[in-house]
């Protein structure tokens, strides 16, 4: 009996060895698939290692190879002989190398040759790369004279020849260029040629008209026109309250023919007078909603909260809204298309209840890609339009091309496109930009303080449009008022003048920022001449000049400051020409210098603004200055100072005022 349980113990530990056995065995064959699959991602990331280590060679060689040309060329510059083969020099990179090598040897050539009465050329190996940029195609010996003429062949005078050279820079006949024959490096410069309370006496056309010379005269490029057509109060109506936008001043609705600023044949008119003077006019457009509807229909519609659109209060219950527009004293010309209930999304008035709020249709929902403040900013006011109808878009599609062959515009200011999905607008321009022979400059009115908003829209919207910069203009504002404790070397921090200025359009104040309006943020009028300064003398953005400052605003008491305007604008148009160079580390005082260029005669400037206490700042404005007498043509500062050898100048300005230096004639 003991014998059999020895043995069946036995045969049962057999049987548990077998079974650890393969347990074990099946174990360690997975652990080895394991193993074999961790060393293949060990050399998968081995050889990623590798070609990453060499794309970083490959760097490392092209660095060596750039440092390598600027031996050799330096190397030439010393041996009184310049060898110039852009086969060895210019395949390996791109233009823009390019074009800094071709700099860099036309200003050696300049140097040298004034240093030493001469330099050689070398003939070239292929006998053509030489002239491709400028030099002889034959072994020439070049005396000072024949140095300031190369590369600018059509340029016979002398100065204009140093000028060219001592910049680095060469253009072919850019001095004989000037903007009455179509020069296009004209400085650019916009006027909002209205303000929210200019008189309701149909002279504003009139007035453009009259003034269209004076404007070219002070270097006015372009001018921001109020929306001309048909508003919900008629002449008492800025425009903005958009009733018939067929309607330009033509037909007898809203208890008049003509709007506020006059009718139609004086708008058109205003814009050919413009046009003579090579001034480009911008039309307002507002298509975030529509307002004084003709008729009133029942709609199915629910309240939301004005802070946050998407939550509802109250029950759903039928409104009587105004959304039915006929546009009767038009009698279908132009356009026969009748708006109503399914054209919009929602309503701020119930003519039941007599209740103000904001009433969401119901089957519609608020536009997805909108501003995100109060939950979903679809809604502003009025009759909102159904943006995600192609009813919607197609006819206002249609009225934009009837728009452009109307007046001739010259491009667009978009109101209120936060209100609107982003992508509405791209669409738009590129059906009117593909029925027009104009390229139709577009800017948006984006109203944010987050300058993260206005780059996400400008992505949204594929970069069709430029916007205007709120955030800087907020950050003249607080300067303003910052008692002389704002930090100057902020003033760009959190713009889109900094972040994107490309598609950037600078102001200083406009009709909703001035006093008593929706946006008000008014900058103090005697920090106006130093906002100007900074958007106006500067390289980057589009500026624009508010009405307001420029013509006053006699129902605030605002005179505006005219003559200040005046030498600011003078200054952009002859010297606010070259590189750029900032002095902006300072809280108080902050600076920059344009070097000028040899299209512009005498340009080049230094500018100065400050909050607090003036002083003086030490300022680069270029080795071709070297030598020149210049004045401050603001009048702040009597003194007159030398710009030393090395192209730097020392400049001044007052308390709390501003500066501007330039060659004194």
């Amino acid at each position: 009996m003991i014998i059999l349980m020895i043995i069946s113990i036995m045969t049962l530990l057999i049987f548990l060895l077998i079974y650890l056995y393969f347990r074990i065995r099946k174990r360690f064959i997975e652990m080895e698939k394991q193993m074999d699959n961790l060393r293949r991602s060990n050399d998968a990331f081995n050889n990623k290692f590798k070609n990453i280590d060499y794309e970083i060679d490959s760097i490392d060689e092209e660095i060596n190879n750039i440092n390598t040309i600027n031996e050799e060329i330096t190397k030439e510059y010393k041996s009184n002989e310049l060898l110039f083969r852009k086969k060895s020099f210019f395949k390996m990179f791109d233009r823009t190398i390019e074009k800094y090598v071709k700099k860099y040897i036309y200003k050696y050539i300049y140097e040298y040759v004034k240093k030493e009465g001469s330099i050689k050329i070398d003939e070239d190996e292929n006998n053509r790369d030489n002239n491709s940029i400028g030099l002889p195609e034959k072994s020439t010996l070049l005396n000072i004279d024949e140095a300031f003429l190369l590369g600018v062949e059509n340029l016979k005078d002398k100065k204009k020849a140093e000028c060219q050279f001592s910049l680095g820079e060469v253009t072919e006949n850019s001095y004989e260029n000037n903007r009455d024959k179509g020069e296009k490096n004209y400085n650019k410069t916009m006027m909002q040629f209205f303000e929210w309370y200019y008189p309701n006496d149909g002279s504003l056309w009139t007035k453009v008209k009259k003034e269209c010379e004076h404007l070219k005269d002070i270097g006015i490029t372009s001018l921001w026109l109020p929306p001309a057509y048909k508003a919900h109060n008629g002449i008492n109506d800025a425009g903005y309250s958009a009733y018939d936008l067929y309607d330009l001043g033509e037909f007898d609705q809203k208890g008049t023919i003509r709007t506020k600023y006059g009718t139609k044949d004086e708008y058109v008119e205003c814009i050919k007078e413009a046009h003579k003077n090579g001034i480009e006019i911008y039309g307002d457009v507002v298509f975030n909603h529509k307002a004084g509807a003709d008729d009133t229909e029942l709609v199915d519609a629910r309240q939301v909260d004005e802070n946050n659109r998407n939550i509802f209060i109250g029950e759903e219950k039928q409104i009587k809204a105004h959304t039915v527009f006929s546009f009767p004293g038009r009698k279908e010309k132009y356009s026969a298309y009748k708006w109503t209930a399914t054209d919009f999304d929602g309503v701020d008035y119930d003519d039941i209840s007599k209740q103000s709020g904001i009433f969401k249709f119901k089957g519609k929902e608020w536009e997805k890609d909108v501003d995100e403040e109060k939950g979903n900013y679809d809604f502003l006011m009025f009759a909102d339009l159904d943006m995600d109808s192609p009813y919607v878009i197609e006819e206002l599609k249609r009225w934009g091309i009837w728009y452009m062959n109307e007046t001739h515009v010259d491009g667009f200011r978009l109101d209120a496109i936060k209100h609107i999905r982003f992508d509405f607008f791209n669409e738009w321009l590129k059906e009117m930009r593909q029925n027009s022979n104009k390229e139709l400059f577009a800017v948006g009115e984006y109203w944010t303080w987050d300058v993260g908003r206005l780059n996400y829209y400008l992505h949204k919207c594929d970069y069709s449009m430029s916007l205007f910069d709120a955030p800087l203009h907020y950050n003249f504002h607080s300067a303003s008022n910052s008692l002389g404790h704002y930090d100057m070397s902020k003033i760009k921090e959190n713009t889109l003048l900094k972040s994107n200025p490309e598609y950037t359009v600078t102001f200083v104040d406009n009709h909703d920022t001035q006093l008593g309006q929706s946006l008000e943020s008014w900058v103090s009028p005697w920090f106006k001449p130093l906002a100007y300064t900074f958007i106006l003398t500067r390289k980057e953005g589009y500026p624009c000049i508010f009405y307001g400052d420029y013509y006053g605003i006699p129902d605030k008491g605002y005179d505006g400051i005219k003559e200040i305007l005046d030498i600011i604008l003078k200054v952009r148009k002859t010297y606010a020409y070259g590189i750029e160079h900032d002095y902006i580390n300072e809280k108080s005082i902050i600076g920059w210098t344009r070097e000028g260029d040899c299209e512009h005669k005498n340009s080049g400037l230094a500018a100065l603004i400050t909050v607090a206490l003036g002083g003086s700042k030490k300022m680069y404005v270029g080795i071709n200055h070297a030598g020149e007498t210049w004045n401050d043509v603001t009048g702040n500062n009597s003194q007159e100072i030398v710009i030393g050898k090395n192209g730097v100048g020392e400049f001044y300005v007052q308390n709390g005022s501003h500066s501007i230096w330039v060659k004194k004639i």
